[in-house]
């Protein structure tokens, strides 16, 4: 068997380059289903992405008495499962026609095909989590599904809500994006022995606090690009027109001088034009809403810079701290 390729951003930390491949390996051996349509729905969406989260996985098994063991390998394989469906079952739910740069699989395949695809992506998932016979990894992936349920009703919750605070916001994307990350790194440190109850606190909390802060530079990215995105005839704005406010609306939402202005255009909801996307997206650059934006993410960098320097390995500090770079400056 040819072994598949991998994302570029690992080719600087080549220790990862078998485990990631077997990792892709287990993966594609889990969710072929015999459906083609569900089969090539899920290939679609399953060789786009940067495996992010499994190589989470396959680096803080470092902490443990066996790096990249193979129950390192399956958990990592069943993290990305697990945040392939929920990015399926998102786009469902947002009827987003993007994903990845390319149709998502309910714009290209339609809802039912999609929901399918979710679903099975699911069992794959439980599958992988049997296979790696952990009792501790079995627990933490129930905290985590429970967790990214409340972050989704918590979004239900507050959709075209303009006076919801922050810190909702926050609660919002902790039960989602960062319920995966922190599961990707507490997968790693317990596939295997030798790391103690108040490492795996510092682990936790690090998954968390990586997983707030690369969601909040998804929102100031995904803002910042609207004009330019619209310019070249793509969809954008889209989350604004289904009332799903991100931190750069809701910091501006905050200033009272622009506030009325805001809410007014807000409550067109997906019957705001384009014409009013840019004009929303300009009363928002003009206020201190991506200023505020890019303090917090200085905040939460500088947190996690802390939560590594705890870590007792200092090699695998190195390889975090490089990683957290490229994550948290990216462009895209």
């Amino acid at each position: 068997m040819a072994m598949p390729s991998l994302p570029k951003i690992w080719d600087t930390f080549p220790e990862l380059n078998p485990p990631l491949q077997n990792v892709l390996i287990e993966m594609s051996e889990s969710w072929r289903i015999g459906f083609s349509e569900i089969d090539n729905a899920i290939r679609s969406q399953a060789s786009a992405g940067k495996l992010v989260r499994p190589a989470l996985t396959l680096l803080f098994s470092e902490l443990t008495d066996a790096p990249y063991n193979q129950k390192a390998i399956v958990l990592g394989a069943s993290i990305e499962l697990l945040h392939l469906a929920t990015l399926i079952h998102d786009d469902i739910i947002d009827e987003s026609k993007l994903r990845r740069g390319q149709d998502s699989i309910q714009a290209h395949f339609g809802k039912d095909t999609a929901v399918y695809a979710g679903d099975y992506l699911l069992t794959g998932m439980l599958s992988l989590l049997n296979d790696a016979d952990n009792i501790q990894a079995n627990k933490l992936a129930l905290e985590s599904l429970r967790n990214i349920l409340f972050g989704e009703l918590t979004q239900k919750h507050n959709r075209y809500l303009t006076d919801t605070s922050f810190d909702n916001y926050l609660t919002q994307i902790t039960g989602k994006t960062a319920a995966l990350f922190k599961l990707s790194v507490l997968f790693g440190a317990t596939s295997s022995d030798g790391v103690s109850s108040q490492l795996l606190d510092v682990v936790g909390k690090l998954g968390e606090n990586l997983g707030i802060a690369f969601q909040l530079l998804d929102d100031y990215l995904d803002f910042e690009s609207i004009t330019e995105q619209l310019s070249l005839g793509k969809p954008a704005g889209q989350d604004i027109r289904n009332g799903i406010y991100t931190a750069p609306i809701l910091f501006a939402l905050e200033n009272p001088d622009i506030n009325a202005e805001l809410k007014e255009l807000l409550a067109l909801r997906d019957g705001i034009t384009d014409d009013q996307l840019v004009h929303i997206h300009n009363v928002v650059l003009e206020s201190d809403a991506m200023s505020r934006l890019n303090s917090l993410l200085a905040e939460y960098s500088q947190e996690l810079d802390d939560l590594l320097n705890k870590l007792p390995n200092n090699a695998l500090r190195q390889k975090l701290s490089h990683l957290a770079t490229l994550l948290l400056n990216r462009k895209n």
